[in-house]
């Protein structure tokens, strides 16, 4: 006696390998902008005392009618600055990735240039509490978001060549990951920046 066939639609194999490539490149992505991040940051402390102390006081005039600024302004103006580089850095990433490395290399290189003169001139303690409360939030994100920038860059780089891509996806998929994890995580470090720095900064100069 024959068994009864069954005419249940066969469903093709779920591929692990396709379903997991996507974080795999986003894992070598965010090491590969950790990695120029960190690069760039070295540089920037290399930089002779004198050229750091130039370009401290060039930063100071610039910043100098931030002074009188109350903490809510320089809470929305800090926010609004560094959401708007790290959209454009995700957005700008399809341009072969160059902006996002661009961005990367100049904020790693003017944090080395800071904190190698401002350690010179009030010590590792003080940068510490200046750098810490809110870089701890703050460069994690600027280095997704530098990552995210690289895999819209690498899917147009993919176009560019002739192979199989998917820039809009990718790039929805960064805008999606902006607005749930980077967006909010600057506004709290924007709070901290601009509210619990100052306060440790003084904690700590008295001491």
């Amino acid at each position: 006696m024959e068994k009864p066939t069954s005419h249940l639609p066969q469903t093709a194999p779920v591929q692990k390998n396709d379903s997991i490539r996507p974080y795999y490149y986003m894992i070598l992505f965010v090491l590969l902008a950790t990695v120029l991040f960190s690069i760039s940051t070295v540089l920037g402390t290399l930089v002779p005392t004198d050229t750091t102390l130039e370009i401290l006081r060039d930063l100071v005039e610039l910043f100098e009618p931030l002074e009188n600024v109350n903490a809510l302004s320089l809470l929305l103006l800090i926010f609004l600055n560094n959401a708007i580089k790290t959209l454009g850095v995700i957005i700008l990433g399809v341009v072969l990735g160059v902006p996002p490395l661009l961005f990367l290399f100049v904020n790693g290189f003017m944090i080395g240039v800071l904190v190698s003169v401002s350690i010179s001139i009030e010590g590792v303690g003080l940068v510490l509490a200046g750098l810490l409360p809110h870089g701890v939030i703050e460069v994690p994100l600027i280095l997704l978001a530098a990552a995210l920038g690289f895999a819209v860059g690498w899917q147009s780089f993919k176009w560019l060549v002739g192979r199989d891509s998917q820039v809009r996806t990718q790039l929805s998929r960064g805008l999606k990951l902006y607005l749930r994890w980077v967006l909010p995580g600057l506004f709290i470090a924007a709070v901290i920046e601009s509210f619990i720095t100052p306060w440790i900064l003084g904690m700590v100069g008295n001491v």
